[in-house]
């Protein structure tokens, strides 16, 4: 357990590399279990007349202590002998107890009965940390870094009291115990304006301890000896098994914080982080702070942040932009405040590049405290799995805001796509008619489609065939403009719903959604829905809470970005080292499809290839000079997977294929190229006749190519500057090289505490380097949010609380059918004298009948 520990604090160092640990000489509340050299710090000292008239100089006083702890020297009564340093023969003097009546001896301190029969307590300590009058430090930082090792170990906390200057030189310095100073008798809180509020409860309890320590400063030089020591409580000390509940070992280390912040990312709590830690540790007393320390660190670092959020976010993104290759981000402010973020780094504009003929973009809602829309955009990778190209915090969800989006959007990656997909949302649709004019433009079929049940009646949805003859025609992929048209009129005939207002604003829509209107965009079967923009939102939704900042939610994006990729490059290296199984006789072009495609795709590609062997024939052949028009028919109707668009082609029927025989070309009246840009069963069955073994590589399209984006661009992050970032994966690095000794040595008892003792005396080491370099506790918040969260000038403020349509506030009307299915899914009971559900045994009809039948 020991090791466990130590390897655990050993990290810490590591991390420290990143974020130095603080040190704050002004906050004597962080109390760390330093080891002391006793060897640094028992020096005699001869020249016993330079102290004394070091002693006797005039000084100046300063009160700058915290808490308003004062150290009155006239409430210790210091005999002559008490307040001298050296004796005449310039020795050092001990400490001395003054009074030999031990009462009782426990833990780490002695019970003593005074004069006047008070008891007092008398720390015991090893013999290295006993306090000697004139041990000399090498400067006032060392001599608290003792003083707080030796509270440690004596089972006591300490606060830092008066300090006196010369010429604003530190002259001399006082410590006190923690419940040194008169207790507070008020129970109101005389902060509050009205002085009515009760006075919060404390867990420190003043007893008026006059237990102290003073240290004074050689004069022209950095070093400070003990002056004045005095080692007598009147208060029972802490039991060294309950140290770590004490307010010293509660406070955080700069990992611990870390830590949180670094979990908040992915929607784990400072209370399940802290029980993350606990097993780390083995064990509760390994860990710094309670639970609740843990949470209020939470609590603290947000209101640290404060007013500052936005502004800090735009620092952050801007410091970036200066750092991180081709990283953009765009904003716009109303009256100083916040209204419009968008921001894209490097890889996300090579994946538009490469994918981003087919956009699909959709808000999702309650991601932030400031009810900001979080508006992500979307597209399909080479492995057909969600990329995303970009995305955006917006205020408010009109017209002008999606302008301004699709602009910045547009100006970031210089063209707009092939095709949008987004719902029915007005304000959408009219901004990209303005900024994308050429961009066809397709509502979500499955919104349209979802609302059926509600705009027709419950016999037709049910009790015909209704919803399959609707969903025949307007899934169908093959069907053609003017057959469509047709067999929609046919179906309002049928089912009486000529006079349908909703029936036929789909139908004035219908250019917008139906798939016979998007047969000539090339990869418009890529998407019909916004399903892909939903899987998005889901996933940052995972990870994002209502009431995030904005930097914890862009922490929280980040974290699905590296997700993200992070899968790319899996799915990379599953396709360059699985060897696919060759299925058909077709052998030279199976292989050839797997060299050239993801493995995703050749699946999808060995399929067609198959079927053209298994389900389709040449029926007819008409040969011109240079092309021939096949008729292939699909002899056997298959079952259609509903879960994959591939496969609205294979039902039964003829199909014409235009062959060139001179350059290849090949069309098929299916149309899946177009729409998904591989070839279909149809085009495979003509190439196995007219014997050709590869794929024309003027139909392997790019964006189904394997490792089109090199993996080092995969793994670069956008989170940090290039020299952060460095330092980041070396300390990462560091760790890993740590955890392969340990897996080396964990069946050598004798090697690993070998090891163990070399890397506590490399942690000391470590230890001192870090104090010459302290950083304030501000500055390490800095350097967790990447920026400065309390600036001179704030330039951007937080965004008004907002209220959109998605935004939670209960108060949304809902249609019948969600408020069915809400009841629907409401557990009834049933009732106990008939068995029905829906009422109970008081309002039973039969059991009434039977009373009435009684007392007739």
């Amino acid at each position: 357990m020991r090791l466990h520990v130590i390897l655990i604090e050993y990290f810490t160092y590591i991390d420290i590399s990143i974020m130095i640990t603080v040190m704050d000489d002004l906050d004597m509340h962080d109390i760390e279990n330093n080891h002391l050299d006793e060897e640094n710090h028992q020096f005699g000292y001869t020249d016993s007349e330079f102290l004394h008239n070091e002693e006797n100089q005039s000084e100046t006083k300063d009160m700058n202590d915290i808490g308003n702890d004062h150290y009155d020297e006239e409430n210790h009564q210091f005999r002559s002998g008490d307040s001298e340093i050296l004796d005449n023969d310039g020795n050092q003097l001990e400490i001395q107890v003054q009074s030999d009546n031990v009462a009782a001896e426990y833990g780490s301190c002695k019970e003593f009965i005074g004069a006047d029969g008070s008891l007092f307590w008398i720390p015991v300590v090893e013999p290295g940390w006993i306090p000697t009058l004139g041990s000399i430090f090498k400067d006032i930082k060392d001599a608290i870094k003792w003083y707080k090792g030796y509270a440690l170990r004596s089972g006591f906390n300490i606060r830092k009291s008066t300090e006196r200057k010369k010429s604003g030189i530190i002259t001399s310095k006082y410590f006190i115990c923690n419940r040194g100073g008169l207790p507070n008798t008020s129970i109101l809180d005389t902060i509050s304006d009205d002085h009515n509020k009760q006075l919060r409860n404390s867990n420190c309890k003043r007893t008026n301890c006059k237990a102290f320590v003073a240290f004074k400063a050689i004069p022209h030089s950095s070093e400070v000896y003990l002056w004045r020591f005095e080692q007598q409580h009147n208060h029972k000390l802490i039991n060294q098994d309950c140290m770590h509940l004490s307010r010293a070992k509660r406070q955080l280390s700069v990992v611990d914080q870390a830590f949180i912040h670094k979990l908040s990312s992915a929607k784990v709590g400072a209370t399940t982080t802290y029980r993350l830690m606990c097993v780390i540790k083995g064990g509760c007393e390994f860990v710094d702070g309670l639970e609740i320390d843990w949470k209020n660190f939470t609590r603290d670092i947000n209101c640290h942040i404060g007013g500052t959020d936005a502004n800090l976010l735009i620092t952050k993104l801007q410091n970036r932009k200066e750092n991180v290759t081709n990283f953009t981000y765009e904003y716009r402010c109303d009256k100083k405040q916040l209204n419009a973020l968008f921001w894209v780094d490097d890889t996300s504009k090579q994946n538009y590049e490469l994918f981003g003929d087919v956009v699909s973009f959709d808000a999702t809602y309650r991601t932030n405290r400031y009810c900001m829309v979080f508006v992500p955009f979307t597209g399909i990778d080479n492995h057909k799995r969600c990329v995303t190209f970009g995305a955006s915090l917006l205020c408010r969800e009109d017209t002008n805001s999606y302008i301004w989006l699709l602009r910045s959007f547009l100006k970031c990656f210089g063209k707009a796509p092939i095709m949008v997909v987004t719902d029915q949302d007005p304000a959408m649709k009219k901004a990209i008619e303005i900024v994308f004019p050429y961009t066809k433009h397709r509502f979500c079929m499955w919104h349209i489609t979802s609302k059926l049940p509600l705009k027709v009646s419950w016999e037709t949805m049910n009790e015909s065939d209704f919803k399959a003859d609707f969903n025949s025609i307007v899934w169908d992929s093959k069907i053609v403009v003017n057959d469509f048209e047709m067999r929609w009129d046919a179906l309002m005939v049928k089912y009486k719903l000529q006079d349908n207002k909703w029936m036929k604003d789909m139908f004035d829509l219908r250019s917008s959604w139906i798939p016979a209107y998007f047969k000539d965009v090339p990869m418009s079967g890529l998407m019909r829905t916004t399903s892909r923009s939903e899987s998005e939102n889901s996933a940052f939704n995972r990870v994002s809470h209502h009431g995030y900042t904005l930097n914890n939610f862009m922490n929280a994006f980040e974290s699905v970005m590296e997700r993200q990729r992070n899968n790319q490059i899996k799915f990379d290296f599953d396709t360059s080292t699985i060897i696919p199984i060759i299925k058909t006789p077709l052998e030279d072009m199976e292989k050839h499809a797997s060299m050239v495609y993801t493995r995703t795709i050749f699946l999808m590609v060995q399929r067609e290839i198959l079927h053209s062997l298994v389900s389709c024939s040449q029926k007819s052949v008409t040969s011109g000079v240079v092309s021939d028009i096949c008729i292939v028919v699909v002899e056997k109707k298959e079952k259609v997977d509903i879960d994959s668009e591939w496969n609205f082609n294979t039902s039964e029927g003829d199909f014409e294929v235009e062959f060139n025989r001179e350059d290849l070309t090949v069309k098929c009246s299916c149309m899946l190229f177009e729409r998904f840009g591989i070839f279909c069963r149809h085009i495979f069955c003509i190439l196995k006749i007219y014997d050709i073994q590869e794929i024309p590589s003027r139909y392997i399209l790019k964006r189904w190519r394997r490792d089109i984006i090199p993996t080092t661009v995969l793994k670069r992050t956008f989170r940090y500057s290039d020299s952060s970032g460095n330092v980041e994966k070396v300390a990462y690095k560091a760790f890993s090289m740590l955890d392969q000794c340990l897996s080396s040595l964990s069946n050598d008892d004798k090697k690993l505490e070998e090891f163990m003792q070399k890397l506590e005396v490399f942690m000391t080491d470590i230890g001192e380097q870090g104090d010459k370099v302290p950083v304030t506790k501000e500055d390490h918040i800095d350097k967790l949010y990447g920026a400065t969260t309390n600036p001179e000038v704030v330039d951007v403020e937080n965004p008004p609380m907002v209220k959109n349509k998605g935004s939670g506030t209960g108060k949304r009307l809902k249609s019948a059918l969600e408020k069915a299915t809400i009841q629907g899914n409401k557990q009834s009971r049933s009732c106990k004298t008939c068995g029905v559900k829906g009422h109970n045994s008081r309002k039973c009809l039969t059991l009434l009948n039977k009373s009435k039948v009684q007392s007739a």
